[in-house]
């Protein structure tokens, strides 16, 4: 008969070595996909409406240009009816459009609009200051690997997506 502790193991699975590149990626994530820090980017850009999964949607076009709702919905986790309800309430704010795709006569992209794009533009300015602020006082010469090797890692994960999914495959 085995033997079961009734107290659980409260701590994480694995070693919290500052140094693991696990940890270090975890937290950038969790700390990008917080609710403080995504509330805090919509008042720095004055959004005009408190609804995350509008910002979320603009945001990924401002940094990836039109897309078709199926992509923002796998990109953003949720159901196409329910990105089709996001895209309706942007629409009514002014801040994207449906537009046809060049590329496939039966694709619908969503674009930024005027207004979307200038939402946009403070959504990068923002993200620009925060990031300078957080290597504050760094030399030229770290800055530049870090940016090399984060590119490298994002090409590698994102190849290593599109080996096990062929559908996210990125475009030569």
């Amino acid at each position: 008969m085995t033997s079961h502790s009734t107290t659980p193991d409260i701590s994480p699975v694995f070693d919290q070595d500052p140094l693991d590149i696990r940890l270090a990626i975890a937290s950038i994530i969790h700390w990008a996909d917080g609710r403080e820090v995504r509330e805090a980017m919509m008042r720095y850009v004055r959004f005009p409406t408190d609804d995350i999964p509008m910002f979320l949607v603009v945001n990924q076009l401002a940094y990836r240009g039109a897309l078709r709702p199926t992509d923002l919905a796998s990109t953003l986790g949720t159901g196409k009816a329910n990105m089709s309800k996001i895209v309706r309430r942007l629409e009514e704010a002014g801040l994207v459009t449906r537009i046809a795709s060049e590329t496939d006569e039966r694709s619908i992209l969503v674009a930024l609009t005027p207004a979307g794009r200038e939402i946009g533009h403070r959504i990068v300015e923002g993200s620009e200051a925060h990031y300078r602020s957080v290597i504050e006082g760094w030399n030229d010469e770290d800055i530049a690997e870090l940016q090399r090797l984060l590119a490298r890692f994002a090409r590698g994960a994102m190849l290593e997506l599109a080996r096990r999914s062929p559908a996210l495959a990125l475009p030569r």
